[in-house]
């Protein structure tokens, strides 16, 4: 019977109240993440990122809020302010460095170009250390990346967006009569 009623007690005892939801800790440096957002009622988006030992991000997203489009992103730790397009410098493997326009939005470097996208997404997948590089203004601000090792995560990004991982046409399309 005293037992009975202890089980009783023990069982009528209320939970503690469940605290704020526990965040994963962010990704060590160097490791590509995948991570799409499917949430009913939101666009879809996905996201390849990976960061730098200081804690910036290089991201390859997917975005469909308007009209899908795949931009390549460097984050910065340190934020940088809204500015005019400037000439940001990717350079892999310790070669040759490509010179791109990318947008200064606000926070980071951005490029939505499809074609410039799609040959900077291919270049990086094939690379074992990518570094990213631009003047703010007489300070230049490089961070370096792990390469991904492949392009599977690119290609989910890519299909995310309903996009083929495919360089894009640079000519209009003609019309059918």
């Amino acid at each position: 019977m005293i037992s009975f009623l202890f089980a009783l007690a023990l069982g009528s005892q209320t939970a503690p109240a469940a605290g704020p939801p526990i965040m994963p800790p962010p990704p060590r440096p160097g490791v590509w993440t995948f991570r799409e957002n499917i949430n009913p009622g939101q666009p879809t988006s996905a996201t390849a990122t990976v960061r730098s030992e200081d804690g910036s991000r290089l991201l390859l997203r997917c975005d469909t809020a308007n009209v899908p489009i795949v931009s390549v992103q460097f984050m910065p730790k340190t934020p940088v302010p809204a500015g005019d397009a400037r000439i940001v410098t990717l350079t892999l493997d310790e070669g040759m460095a490509d010179m791109t326009s990318w947008l200064f939005p606000g926070k980071g470097a951005y490029n939505g170009e499809p074609p410039e996208v799609y040959l900077i997404a291919d270049e990086i997948a094939k690379a074992k250390k990518v570094r990213l590089g631009f003047a703010e203004g007489d300070t230049m601000i490089e961070r370096d990346f792990a390469g991904p090792g492949s392009d599977a995560m690119f290609r989910k990004v890519y299909a995310t967006c309903g996009l083929p991982y495919a360089m894009p046409s640079v000519t209009p399309e003609t019309r059918k009569q």
